[in-house]
Parts: structure tokens; sequence; C-alpha cells
């Protein structure tokens, strides 16, 4: 058994279209924990995570469809006692904008299953219950490298799973603005460690390092006709990123947390 909730981002109905997509194969009715302001995207995740009674929890931003099969693929994970998490390759949906294929590019590149990861995506991924609970402190919410880490620190598994695969498929508006790409920035780079002279140094290579990874998986998603368009907006968002670590860095995070809601 595993409990299903939908994470809400979008709105104007993507939620309900994606639960709606997940109760073909769901065992139980499919949660939709709604966005709000001040309400950020990690701490709706340990709600949903809390709220269920199942084992395990499956969690899928609205802006993601999974394929069929991905009940059965998580079932069977999750029979591996040694498996606490799994999570399956990205893809982007080719008919989207130019502008929403190049987040899905910087955010899910390289989840494309070609390239190891040690960390789930955040559009969609699976975790056991118990396991997320015990890593997690008091009212701290669920950001999937930081639980992905700390699962293995306890030699637990997080696993890729080839049959769990989602399409990046509805446009995010908010995700897309350059502001909320520079807010994730700045939340971020001042979550690093190491001083500010190496983290500045980090930040200015972010940009680049950044829209390359995400140029490699447009251009092997399709020709120059699909990646060329996204080109822009890829140099735009890893610039804006950059400097939102750079200034994560110096200034500290001041209100970005509001940008992940």
């Amino acid at each position: 058994m595993i409990d299903v909730a939908v994470i809400e981002l979008v709105g104007g109905g993507a939620a309900e279209a994606c639960a709606a997509a997940l109760a073909g194969e769901a065992a139980g009715p499919v949660a939709i924990e709604r966005r709000a302001p001040g309400d950020p995207v990690p701490a709706r995740r340990r709600r949903a995570a809390e709220r269920g009674t199942a084992p395990a929890v499956l969690l899928v931003e609205d802006t993601t469809r999974l394929a069929p099969g991905w009940a059965a693929a998580l079932a069977g994970a999750f029979a591996d006692p040694a498996v606490a998490a799994a999570w399956g390759p990205v893809a982007v949906e080719p008919a989207l904008p130019a502008r929403f294929r190049a987040l899905g590019r910087l955010e899910y590149g390289r989840f494309d299953g070609t390239r190891p990861a040690a960390a789930p995506p955040g559009n969609a991924f699976a975790v056991r219950r118990a396991d997320l609970l015990a890593v997690l402190g008091s009212g701290e919410g669920v950001v999937e490298h930081e639980v992905a880490a700390r699962l293995a620190a306890r030699g637990r598994a997080v696993r890729m799973l080839p049959a769990l695969r989602s399409l990046y498929a509805a446009p995010d508006p908010h995700g897309a603005r350059l502001a909320t790409r520079f807010g994730h920035g700045r939340l971020y780079g001042s979550g690093r460690g190491g001083g500010r002279a190496l983290g500045a140094a980090r930040a200015a290579l972010a940009p680049p390092v950044l829209a390359l990874r995400a140029l490699r998986a447009a251009r092997a998603a399709g020709g120059p006709g699909l990646w060329l368009p996204e080109l822009p907006w890829i140099l735009a968002m890893s610039a804006a990123w950059g400097a939102g670590e750079l200034a994560g860095q110096v200034l500290g995070p001041g209100r970005s947390g509001e940008s992940w809601t």
C-alpha cells in the first residue's frame, strides 16, 4: 500500500487533472495539498506524508504526469526492506512553450535516467513514511536532496526505477519567473557552507554549469527547432539563479523562502 498526494503548484485545475490521472492505479483516494501564500512546498510535502496511513507516500507535483505502471514499479521497489525512497526518469513535454520547457530542463534535465543522481527529482518521488519522519527535525519540511543524503547516511537505499517515468507537462508561470529563479538560487546559496569567498566562486560558476546541463538535456530531447527557442530562457534563468546564489552567500536568505510556494 502507498498513499498518493498531489502538491499543488500551478492551480487552475492542474492538481485535479493530475489526481485524476493517478487515481486509476492508486490504491485509495489521491489527496491534494493546496498552495497558499506563505506555505512552502516542503511544508506541504511533510503534511502529505504525516496525514497518510500507508507505509509509503508518493509525492507528485501538479505539473507532472506519471507513465502507466507506476504503482507496480513502486510496489516492487518497496518490497525490498532496504529501499527507503524511489524515483524515476523525468522527460519534458515537447508541446510546452519554450519558456516552460527551459524551466523543465533546468529543474529535471539531469534526471533523464542516463546519468547517476544521488537524490530524487522534486516533481515525483516516493518515500517510506517511517524513514522520512526519522530523518526530519521537528517542523522541518521535505527537501528531496537533503532527505536523500540523510537516508544514505543511515544506510538506507534511494533507488532509481526506470519504470517510474514522469512527464513534466503543465506550465508553471510562478516557477518560470526570473524573480522565482533568483529566489530559489538565494535560498540555495544561503544554505551552503564553505565561506563567502568559496560561495562567491561557486555562484559565479553556477550559470554556465546550469545552462550547459540544461542545454545538453534540450539537445538530447530534440533538434534545433526544439532547443533553440529554449536557449534564451535557459541562459536568463541560469543567470538569475547564479545572482540569487551569490546574494544568498553574501546577504543570507532574506525572504527567499517565499519563492518556493
